[in-house]
């Protein structure tokens, strides 16, 4: 019997579609790989694909109402099984583990649903485990696979699976989704100007109404205004709370916190350029501070940065200080 479908998400109508399809022809794939930049809403579909695969409403699914609805949104429902959120769960062991109780019977006579997220960052042997199952799957059975990139992923493991590909939301999509939030008009355009289609991306920066990101934005202005050894102080006295406050992490492992900052340092340096041109910039939030900071620098100087924001990106990969990278960058804010 065909049902009605209740998704409350913007974009990706193609992709969609086939998983609903596939739902009403119950004709669902042993294993499907969902893939495309953070951000995109993958995970978000994978949810509504489990919570209508699980819902018993007659009128539209998920209905987000009933016990089993609760229970899968919770991740209680006993055949759903999720993985991967914290990349540390993703050893060889743990995905043994993990894949082997999918071989158990099901405890309610429901199809069974496992969703491993961030399976870019699987090892070898994990992946070889992975693989295993996806060749030889349990019976009823359907294994959702979500990775930011296949780039690193097995061929073996690709080969195996329906791909669904997630792109970019055109911008219209976009700005029809963000009228559901309170913004004022200028905040809608930089947040739409600076997330690129990534309602993960818009999510981010909209947390606690802006402030989370205004803060960030003027740091970065007040780094970018300051001599170097007032530079270097802001640096210094940053990662000294940084430090506090993940005493967990070593050194090294504080320039995953540093990330978010860089790329929006990144967009900062292409707005200053786009100032300089008299172009119009994207986060219009903070044009007039941009156009500031743009007749301080040389379009040498702008390059130049730029292509250090990429180098330093590479770096923090391979643990070296953060703090020496960071330090490095504003030594050469200006020639």
């Amino acid at each position: 019997m065909s049902v009605n479908f209740s998704w409350p998400i913007y974009g990706h109508q193609k992709q969609i579609k086939f998983l609903q399809n596939s739902l009403n022809s119950s004709n669902l794939a042993n294993a499907y790989l969902f893939y495309g930049a953070k951000g995109l809403g993958k995970k978000m579909i994978a949810h509504h694909f489990a919570m209508s695969l699980f819902c018993q409403s007659q009128e539209a699914r998920p209905c987000q109402k009933c016990q089993i609805c609760h229970h899968v949104d919770q991740e209680t429902w006993q055949d759903f099984y999720s993985l991967g959120k914290n990349p540390d769960d993703l050893s060889a062991e743990n995905i043994k583990i993990f894949l082997g109780s999918l071989s158990l019977s099901s405890a309610t006579g429901t199809p069974k649903l496992a969703i491993i997220e961030q399976v870019e960052k699987l090892n070898l042997h994990a992946a070889n485990a992975l693989l295993k199952v996806i060749e030889e799957p349990p019976k009823n059975t359907t294994i959702i696979l979500i990775a930011d990139s296949i780039d690193y992923l097995p061929a073996t493991v690709i080969s195996r699976c329906q791909l669904l590909k997630f792109q970019a939301l055109d911008k219209r999509s976009m700005a029809e989704w963000l009228d559901n939030f309170s913004l004022a008009e200028i905040e809608k355009e930089t947040v739409l100007n600076l997330s690129f289609g990534k309602p993960g991306r818009a999510l981010s920066f909209m947390a606690d109404n802006l402030n989370n990101f205004k803060e960030k934005c003027d740091w970065l202005f007040k780094l970018l205004d300051s001599e170097t050894l007032s530079a270097l102080q802001i640096i210094d006295a940053w990662f000294g709370a940084l430090k506090k406050e993940n005493t967990e992490l070593k050194v090294s492992e504080l320039g995953e916190e540093t990330v978010q900052y860089l790329d929006l340092l990144e967009l900062f340096w292409r707005d200053i350029l786009w100032s300089k041109l008299e172009r119009k910039v994207l986060n219009v939030l903070y044009q007039k501070e941009l156009k500031e900071l743009a007749i301080k620098y040389s379009y040498p100087d702008i390059l130049k940065n730029l292509l250090s924001i990429n180098k330093i990106k590479k770096q923090l990969r391979e643990n070296v200080s953060p703090q020496v990278l960071w330090e490095n960058l504003a030594l050469n804010f200006k020639s």
